[in-house]
Formats: structure tokens, C-alpha cells, sequence
């Protein structure tokens, strides 16, 4: 019989409507075998509202001054670059978008966690930044609980929250059974031209031989980690969506991850938009969300964690034994 399984979807930039998610749920429904289905929970977090607001709040105050008009295109360029710009770590948790952003999703895992099953599985679903967001918070949270007591006091005005939100919490709050990672479009690889690749390292790599990985999660069952999985989804034509073990030896050797091409801008609109690329790129980025070979691959690592306990079906030997 199929397990609970949660999962969670985290939208990228440039994203306002708070359903995003709707669509693609309602094909992974229709996907899944009908005895697992009944068992996953879906959610989603919408975490654009405090970063929308400080952009939109500058656009009013530039077109006041009369120094140019608030105009669609402005705004796409703002809201979108902006919420990128926006999701960058600071050493204090007042007033940061980067920890704002991260307690959204805290809240959706409380919500889940309140129903009771504290050893639920969880996948999440990302989409563009939501997926180096989604990557950066199951890093921050298992960096924190290995943090020795004594780092954890002195770095207190940037882990308190995190403290606070990991003391007497389930294992799936504290992410020990993070199950399995699909990521849709991901500009991760923007984000580490900061420091140099051999300071980059995917969230199933320890920063060093005294902790554990982030991912799969510490909690999980010896059948449901053999089941864990990293899906990166990308299009050749998505200008913000790239594959990630060419980002360095430690991504290319895991064999947790793989990469996979997908014309998730649809067959037609690649052949209809190969002179204008840049609406062929726009297409590419937003179409994961209802492309058949994600959607497909979704649900097949949806059903192996639900299904990881359920005896195996036996081999018929040629004597049909």
C-alpha cells in the first residue's frame, strides 16, 4: 500500500499569480496511479509578496517624479531581475528578503507538519530561482543542525529563526526526510560564479567529513533513500534554465542528479518561434510547468518514494514459476 507523500512546489521569478502551481498539480493527479494519488498531499509557497511590493513601491516613486512611465515591460524587467537580486544572503534576519523568502517556506512545512505524520516523505518541485531557493534553504537548515552550540550563540542574529524553527520539530520539519528534488528551468549556476567551482557543492555533499548532506534527508528508511532522486529538468532554448553537472566534478559525479533535456517550449513553438528567439527563450522558461516528459518524470518519482515499502513483484522464471 502507498505511503504519504508531500509535495511542495516553489516558484521562480517574475511569478504573480498565487495559483502557478494549479495546472501542473492537476496532471500529476491524472498521472498517478489512482492508489498512490489518494495519498500525496500538495502545496505550494508563494513567496513574491514582501519582494513585489518594495519593487512596485520604486516603480510608483519613478513615475511620480514624472522620470519615466511605469510600463509593462519596465515592470517585467524590475519584478523579474529584481527578485534574483533580491535572494541574497545577509548576516542579520531583519529586514532581509533572503530569510523573508526562506520563512515562507517554513510556513508551508509547518502547516504540513501539523497534520501528523511526522516521517511523511517530502519532495519539492522548483521552478527557475525557486529551485536555487529550495537548494539554499535545505542547505542553511542542515548546516544549523550539526552547528556546534558554541557557533550557534555566536552566529545567533543569523540562525536564531532557524533554532527556533527546528527545536522539538518532527523530522519532516527539520527536512530528515527530504525524499526527492525536481527542478524546472534552474538558474542555479548564476549563483556560483561568485566564488570558484571548488567552492560549490550540491546540497548531497557534507562540507566536510564530521556532518552529513542535506539531501536525501538524514530520517529517511533504507528503502525510500535508495529511491531518492534529483530531476533537473532544462530546455536548450531556456535562457534561464541550464543543466548543472557541467558546474564542476562534485556535480558530475553524483549520481543522484541527472540532467534532462526537454523542448519544453512544445515541438510547435520551437519550429513557429525560431526566428524570434527571444519570445522562443520566454516560452521555454514558463512551459515546464505543462510539458508531458516532466509531468511524466514527476510522477514516476512521486510513485517510487510512495511505493518504496511495497513487496516487489516477483520474477516469472521460464517455467513459469
Amino acid at each position: 500500500m502507498p505511503r504519504p507523500v508531500a509535495v511542495v512546489f516553489v516558484h521562480g521569478i517574475a511569478t504573480f499569480d498565487k495559483n502557478y502551481h494549479k495546472k501542473m498539480q492537476a496532471k500529476l493527479e491524472r498521472a498517478l496511479p489512482k492508489p498512490v494519488a489518494e495519498h500525496v498531499t500538495f502545496r505550494s509557497v508563494y513567496w513574491a509578496d514582501p519582494v513585489r511590493k518594495r519593487q512596485r513601491r520604486y516603480l510608483d516613486a519613478v513615475q511620480r517624479a514624472g522620470l519615466f512611465r511605469k510600463t509593462g515591460y519596465r515592470s517585467l524587467v524590475v519584478e523579474g531581475l529584481g527578485d534574483a537580486a533580491a535572494y541574497q544572503k545577509t548576516k542579520q534576519f531583519q529586514n532581509s528578503s533572503y530569510f523573508e523568502i526562506q520563512a515562507k517556506l517554513r510556513e508551508v512545512l509547518d502547516e504540513l507538519d501539523q497534520q501528523g505524520l511526522p516521517d511523511r516523505p517530502l519532495i519539492f518541485v522548483g521552478h527557475s530561482l525557486g529551485c536555487h531557493i529550495v537548494s539554499s534553504f535545505s542547505w542553511d537548515i542542515n548546516s544549523v543542525k550539526q552547528m556546534p552550540y558554541e557557533v550557534m550563540q555566536r552566529e545567533h542574529a543569523q540562525v536564531g529563526h532557524f533554532v527556533e524553527y527546528l527545536r522539538g520539530g518532527s523530522p519532516f520539519r527539520r527536512l530528515d526526510t527530504f525524499a526527492g528534488l525536481v527542478m524546472m528551468g534552474s538558474n542555479m549556476p548564476l549563483f556560483t560564479f561568485t566564488f570558484g567551482p571548488d567552492r560549490v557543492f550540491p546540497i548531497t555533499r557534507a562540507r566536510n567529513m564530521q556532518e552529513y548532506p542535506a539531501f536525501p534527508g538524514i530520517g529517511l528508511d533504507e528503502p525510500t533513500r535508495k529511491r531518492a532522486k534529483w530531476l533537473n529538468f532544462y530546455s536548450r532554448h531556456d535562457l534561464l534554465g541550464y543543466p548543472l553537472r557541467p558546474l564542476n566534478k562534485a556535480y558530475a559525479d553524483e549520481p543522484l542528479l541527472t540532467d534532462i533535456e526537454v523542448v519544453s517550449e512544445g515541438w510547435l513553438r520551437r519550429i513557429l518561434l525560431w526566428f524570434f528567439p527571444a519570445a522562443n527563450a520566454y516560452a521555454a522558461h514558463t512551459g515546464y510547468w505543462r510539458s508531458r516528459k516532466v509531468v511524466k518524470g514527476t510522477a514516476e518519482l512521486i510513485t517510487s518514494i510512495a511505493t518504496a515499502h511495497d513487496p516487489q513483484p516477483r520474477r516469472r522464471t521460464r517455467a513459469g514459476k
